[in-house]
């Protein structure tokens, strides 16, 4: 196992550049679709976008793992245009709200190009006290983007209500962390693409479908197709999860950005969603006794208020998915900032591998006896 560091930050740094919204990921599908057919012809992309990425196996070509992220990120839609040409905006999945004013987004218009914006703030200097350090609500937030009337903001920049945005944020790297938008997940896209490279000629005891889904920020329920097409015999999710090192999240938990990849014990959303996951017992086992072997850095998270995939496809087919999850710990989640830690990201692809190569054909996962 060889890992390439400066090839997986080149590839977390353009993939986070690239603008994908729900449903809108098209740039990114392309993007992963031709790096991962230089690796292997058995690449599919489905109606909806989900990509799968097959590596069969010769002992047991019947039985599946899927490893997946998403490929989509949070961001913006324009749900009124004022006659002055100021935009009003709805969120996409859970944008921070608390970051919102002041900050630049880009558009995509009708024709595929990017119209940057900022959105609004009230000036400084006619704020009144009561004013300073409120939080406006969402009916609130508008954006500009340089247009005068309606007629300009259709005519001119060909934008309409239902166009998206995303956050306008360009990627780099500060002494092993890479800050930027759409960490999540594009980080963990990037990820199985090198992991694909590592695992093409190898000889592993169980299929593999490497997912890149859909809709996550959104639904969460996008990857529904994926897994009814593969129906695997397990699943493992990568996905971020907030890092509790900084000052106003240190009560949180222990989960720190640079001290090892995040294991998942549980997640729960009980925000109108009351769903979440708990992995399975047998494979959770499995993944951290190859961690401690390989002495491999990781760190046990539970997390109330994330939520990812595997709390809807454990429960798919006819005899469900036994699921675990991994986490890259990120800094300022659904902002324009998250940060991570390459040396996490690595961990995590290592751990990976060798759980890959550890598998057994009779390795046996669930509840079945």
């Amino acid at each position: 196992m060889h890992v390439n560091k400066d090839i997986l930050i080149k590839r977390v740094l353009e993939l986070s550049d690239i603008i994908g919204p729900s449903y809108r990921e098209d740039r990114v599908i392309e993007y992963l679709t031709k790096e991962f057919r230089k690796i292997t012809s058995n690449v599919e992309v489905d109606n909806i976008g989900n990509i799968n990425v097959i590596f069969e196996s010769k002992s047991n070509p019947n039985k599946f793992i899927t490893l997946f992220a998403h490929s989509d990120e949070i961001g913006f839609i324009i749900k009124k245009i004022e006659n002055n040409g100021f935009i009003r905006i709805e969120r996409i999945g859970g944008v921070n709200r608390n970051i919102l004013h002041g900050t630049t987004i880009q558009f995509i218009n009708e024709n595929g190009d990017i119209v940057l914006g900022v959105i609004g703030v009230k000036s400084h200097h006619f704020m009144k006290d009561s004013e300073k350090g409120i939080i406006v609500s969402q009916d609130e937030l508008y954006a500009d983007i340089g247009a005068f009337s309606k007629e300009e903001v259709h005519n001119k920049y060909n934008l309409r209500v239902g166009s998206m945005a995303v956050f306008y944020s360009k990627a780099r790297v500060n002494n092993d962390l890479i800050i930027g938008k759409a960490m999540d997940d594009r980080a963990n896209c990037a990820l199985l693409l090198c992991l694909a490279e590592e695992i093409k000629d190898m000889d592993i005891n169980f299929s593999v479908c490497i997912t890149i889904s859909v809709q996550e920020e959104f639904n969460i329920r996008g990857i529904l197709p994926s897994i009814e097409r593969i129906k695997p015999y397990i699943a493992i999710g990568l996905d971020i999860t907030p890092s509790c090192d900084t000052p106003d999240l240190s009560d949180f938990s222990d989960v720190m950005i640079n001290k090892g990849v995040g294991i998942t014990a549980m997640n729960f959303h009980g925000r109108g969603t009351l769903a979440g996951m708990i992995p399975d017992e047998k494979l959770l086992k499995h993944i951290t006794n190859v961690a401690d072997e390989n002495k491999i850095p990781y760190q046990y998270e539970v997390s109330l208020g994330v939520l990812t995939e595997t709390a809807f496809l454990e429960f798919s087919g006819n005899y469900g998915v036994p699921c675990a999850s991994l986490s890259i710990p990120t800094r300022y989640t659904h902002t324009n900032i998250e940060t991570i830690s390459i040396n996490d990201l690595i961990n995590a692809k290592k751990l990976l591998y060798l759980f890959l190569k550890d598998i057994k054909n009779d390795s046996k996962y669930g509840k079945s006896i």
